[in-house]
């Protein structure tokens, strides 16, 4: 799990405070959930939290540079603003050595992962990399999901990438380690990590921590043999509709994915939802994206229209797992299209509450959008700090991204003048990743909502 660390936006590179993001998450949550007498509004009957997995500043950056635009969200107010710092469990962060030497957040991140993010983020308390909502000593963390069905709220968990992997799957199961997919899955769907084999079954059946009951009312994702096996399928498919029973919605070829959940969604009677698709990547033009898969924002209105049947509420995670995935590539132009899934989704729950139609408010909802670490070390160049502004990022520098010789396969966009794939003094360069793993970077943290403002304590109260 990470540490975290909330910072005032406008100075954060000197004034950098010291908290647990996972502590503050949890117990304002708990707070908003339960009731405190606050001053900010309402007790939250609806509570969504955006992760962008491996997203950063500099990726918002590029985004928006390409875009020509600037989301919402990230304007200011009525949202709030914070810098985070993710690093492992024993690690540090210090704001001086982050602005001043460039190797610094590339060679301290130890090896965090989404795993242990995750779980330090519903839980509120730091554990071992590979962790899912558990201790470094295997005991069970008591989640912000744990504590909406204790009141009665519904849980959903939407990813872009496979259903049970570490982020996705620390929001709807308790693990010993993320490679234990098939429990993971199976607590997720079924409320029990054995419910359709055990570790004398597969390896991936093992590290559970007993019944999760009820088990998560929506799971939209993608999943694999390696996530979701055959014997999970032909239950699920098994028991579709029926009472109590998630409906299935499956990847068909020729058929449109977020109408099939939308149709599923709309049906009075669905009180339970499961999506599985393929991963495919949108490219920064849109293009490359098969409409066979829903985006997010198609499968954030399936799932809110059936949560919201739950007259206490609900919680919901949408993860936007895939610009991790191309930001480990270095891929410019699918880390943009994967973002713009992203920024599309969260516009698409601000709409929502806006809507009159509904009776969801600012007053009785909180909107949280952050990170779990960044990926990919991205700057304007090879050595050069992230304070510095990427060069242009647009359809012409995209296409000329490619592996610099010599770097072990890192890219960039650059001029290369003589087409010898190597970056010569005086060539122009657009972007540069400086890694294929996660950092130390800091990543934002934006709020808007019933009990918001509450992060300004944390951020500058020492």
């Amino acid at each position: 799990m990470m540490y975290n660390t909330l910072c005032r936006s406008q100075k954060w590179v000197r004034h950098c405070i010291q908290k647990t993001l996972g502590s503050i998450l949890l117990f304002m949550v708990l707070l908003i959930l339960a009731g405190s007498g606050h001053a900010y509004g309402e007790n939250a009957k609806y509570i969504i939290l955006f992760i962008g997995d491996g997203w950063g500043v500099k990726h918002i950056e590029a985004v928006n540079k390409y875009t020509g635009t600037i989301p919402s969200y990230q304007l200011g107010p009525p949202w709030v603003k914070y810098m985070v710092s993710t690093f492992p469990e024993g690690g540090s962060y210090d704001a001086e050595l982050a602005s001043s030497d460039f190797n610094y957040v590339n060679t301290t991140p130890g090896t965090q992962d989404s795993a242990c993010t995750a779980t330090s983020i519903y839980c509120g308390f730091k554990t071992s990399v590979g962790r899912i909502s558990v201790s470094s000593d295997g005991t069970r963390f008591l989640s912000i999901v744990d504590i909406a069905k204790i009141l009665g709220m519904a849980v959903g968990s939407i990813s872009s990438v496979p259903v049970s992997h570490a982020t996705p799957g620390a929001w709807v199961a308790h693990n010993d380690s993320r490679v234990n997919t098939f429990a993971i899955a199976d607590e997720g769907f079924f409320g029990d990590p054995n419910t359709t084999g055990t570790v004398a079954t597969h390896s991936r059946y093992d590290g559970g921590h007993g019944p999760n009951i009820p088990p998560a009312d929506v799971i939209i994702g993608t999943h694999d043999a390696n996530h979701v096996n055959s014997q999970m399928l032909n239950k699920l498919r098994t028991e579709s509709g029926q009472a109590g029973k998630h409906v299935l919605v499956e990847r068909q070829a020729g058929v449109n994915g977020g109408n099939a959940l939308m149709s599923a969604a709309n049906n009075s009677t669905t009180l339970k939802l499961a999506g599985l698709f393929v991963q495919v990547y949108h490219n920064a033009d849109g293009s490359g994206y098969r409409t066979e898969n829903p985006t997010l924002s198609e499968s954030v209105l399936a799932a809110i229209k059936v949560l919201s049947r739950n007259p206490n509420g609900f919680v919901l995670m949408v993860e936007g797992g895939a610009i991790d995935w191309a930001s480990h590539a270095n891929n410019m132009n699918q880390m943009i299209g994967e973002a713009k899934d992203f920024d599309t989704a969260i516009q698409t729950v601000t709409n929502w509450v806006d809507d009159p139609g509904n009776d969801s408010t600012w007053s009785n909802t909180l909107v949280m959008v952050t990170a779990d670490h960044e990926c990919g070390y991205l700057t304007a160049g090879p050595g050069v700090l992230s304070s510095q502004p990427l060069g242009n990022v647009n359809t012409t520098t995209l296409s000329k991204e490619k592996i610099v010789s010599g770097t072990g396969g890192r890219r960039a966009s650059w001029e290369d003048a003589n087409n010898n794939n190597v970056i010569d003094s005086g060539e122009t360069v657009y972007w540069y990743w400086n890694s294929g793993s996660h950092t130390n970077s800091l990543i934002p943290l934006y709020a808007r909502g019933t009990g918001a403002e509450l992060f300004e304590n944390y951020a500058i109260n020492p």
